[in-house]
């Protein structure tokens, strides 16, 4: 029996996918929805913005971003980069080797200068450094809330007062 089920098996055609379907890369549908923005702000593609960290490094990658990029001067390339706090002054020294890595990474005379933008960074899923909140500040918050229906809007409720709770104790 065991030799009649892989004879079987081997008459089986392979099976093809739907007409008209084929699978497709996530990286490539983002890229294809994402470029038009990417393109308003100077990114011809996503590629600077995802290899960032590895271009400039961890450490400085956490505290700056690029913003966008202006072709065709004079010049050539300037990427502005938005920096947090002091470390700007340490990104203007580095300046001459980001923008090596960056040419290095992208290919020769890719970018000409460096435009340094000090600023806070928009803030990516939690707040960075942020210690998490306790349960008794959350309690705290939510004893404040008085009649309110016990669910999800009274927890959403009492987690948004305990952070400006924390905010305001800072």
């Amino acid at each position: 029996m065991q030799k009649n089920n892989s004879r079987f098996r081997r008459s089986v055609p392979p099976t093809q996918p739907a007409r008209g379907f084929q699978g497709r890369q996530v990286g490539v549908l983002l890229d294809r929805i994402l470029s038009p923005a990417l393109t308003r702000r100077g990114f011809g593609k996503i590629d600077l913005l995802s290899h960032w960290s590895a271009i400039v490094g961890p450490e400085l990658a956490a505290l700056s971003q690029p913003d966008r990029i202006r072709r065709g001067g004079p010049e050539g390339a300037v990427l502005t980069v938005r920096v947090e706090g002091a470390m700007a002054l340490e990104v203007q020294h580095m300046a001459p080797q980001i923008i090596e890595r960056i040419n290095a990474h992208f290919g020769a005379s890719t970018l000409a200068r460096l435009h340094i933008v000090q600023g806070p960074l928009p803030l990516t899923g939690k707040s960075r450094g942020q210690v998490p909140l306790g349960k008794d500040e959350i309690e705290a918050a939510r004893a404040s809330l008085g009649g309110l229906k016990p669910g999800r809007l009274q927890s959403a409720l009492a987690r948004l007062g305990a952070q400006i709770a924390r905010q305001q104790n800072s």
